[in-house]
């Protein structure tokens, strides 16, 4: 049976739970708790109770579920391709400076994904805009309390963060550190600078708001 539904485990740990429970790398991790899980930070979430559900799909095509009791900070030792499971959040703005852009061809494809995904950022410290959150990801961002999380400010005036990001659409990007701030969100921040547009008296006013 060939399928694409739920997440591809690639690693089991030897000395795991997933091996006792005599999983392979090919099967499919659909849900846990009755809950299909998005991204890592669900798995991590899902799993760290003393009673987990698992429903998985084997690559023979069969269904199991499985009841576990375990501590809450014991992991299953499952490893997946990719921290995300529901695809990549890509970047919706067009930067002046944007290295991907800017790359020769014939590199490997992976090089080429314009990453702007908020758990690619408390996960693995990628850089974000804050540009592409919805309403429903700014909830979990608090709910959840994903910190740190890596800010690309580039300028806090919004007409030259807009000229930067080649976006009218962009929130002030002070009111959105605010939110997070008030959140108890750890924030690191970054400004790529390009000389004449975003340096000089802007650079200064870019510290000077971060600092406040």
């Amino acid at each position: 049976m060939t399928t694409t539904e739920g997440v591809l485990i690639v690693q089991v740990d030897p000395e795991g739970i997933g091996a006792e429970l005599q999983l392979k790398p090919g099967d499919r991790l659909l849900e846990i708790n009755g809950v299909k899980p998005v991204d890592y930070i669900d798995y991590l979430r899902l799993t760290a109770e003393t009673l987990v559900d698992l429903k998985i799909r084997k690559q023979s095509g069969d269904l199991m579920e499985f009841e576990i009791e375990k501590e809450p900070e014991e992991h299953l030792g499952l490893g997946f391709d990719s921290v995300v499971f529901d695809g990549i959040r890509t970047c919706n703005n067009h930067c002046i400076f944007c290295f991907v852009n800017q790359l020769p061809p014939g590199q490997r494809p992976t090089l080429y994904v314009k990453d702007d995904d908020y758990r690619l950022s408390f996960l693995q410290g990628s850089y974000i805009t804050l540009t592409n959150l919805t309403a429903a990801d700014w909830e979990r961002i608090e709910e959840l309390h994903l910190s740190p999380l890596y800010i690309s400010v580039h300028a806090t005036d919004p007409p030259t963060r807009q000229k930067l990001l080649g976006s009218k659409a962009s929130v002030p990007i002070i009111d959105q550190l605010k939110r997070l701030a008030a959140a108890g969100i750890t924030l690191h921040t970054q400004a790529v600078i390009c000389p004449g547009i975003n340096d000089g008296p802007i650079l200064e006013k870019t510290i000077q708001d971060l600092a406040a």
